[in-house]
């Protein structure tokens, strides 16, 4: 039986083949697209990676339930106590400095008691201005309205 199968050999070797392929193979994709397929074709069958699931430290959970119970009954401790009342305020008035303080309008005014400063507009604002400066507001206030009661022309400053 061995001459058989050098026999056999013999003819496969001479005889042609019926499905042979094209040397140059123009119907067949380039290699580079295969791998392009081939690798999309991975990627799609490819089971989906599962979501990290994060949990909470194990003594999370008592010192949360620890901190409620805490702030529960401070509350309940500040809803349940009686509730102090604050002292009484003081009232406050408002009052007009000009009201309180006297003034010499109130008897007829003398050219011999009026000082000089009061007989020209314009040293009488001086003499306010300078009051103020110096600090006296109160007495600049009122001579403020005795001005103002007086000369109705000059009510209203421009610089005011």
């Amino acid at each position: 039986m061995a001459g058989s199968d050098e026999e056999f050999e013999e003819f496969l070797k001479r005889r042609k083949p019926v499905f042979r392929r094209p040397d140059d193979e123009m119907f067949e994709p380039p290699a580079e697209l295969d791998r392009v397929v081939l690798r999309q074709a991975r990627e799609a069958i490819k089971p989906e990676e599962p979501m990290r699931v994060f949990s909470a430290p194990r003594w999370s959970m008592p010192i949360a339930l620890a901190a409620t119970l805490v702030l529960a009954f401070a509350v309940i401790f500040r809803a349940g106590m009686p509730q102090e009342k604050a002292p009484p305020k003081p009232e406050v008035t408002v009052q007009n400095i000009s009201d309180r303080v006297e003034s010499p309008a109130a008897a007829p005014p003398l050219v011999a008691e009026t000082p000089a400063w009061r007989r020209d507009a314009k040293s009488w604002q001086a003499e306010i201005q300078r009051l103020r400066d110096a600090g006296d507001t109160a007495r600049a206030e009122a001579e403020y309205a005795e001005f103002r009661r007086q000369q109705r022309a000059y009510a209203s400053s421009p610089d005011r």
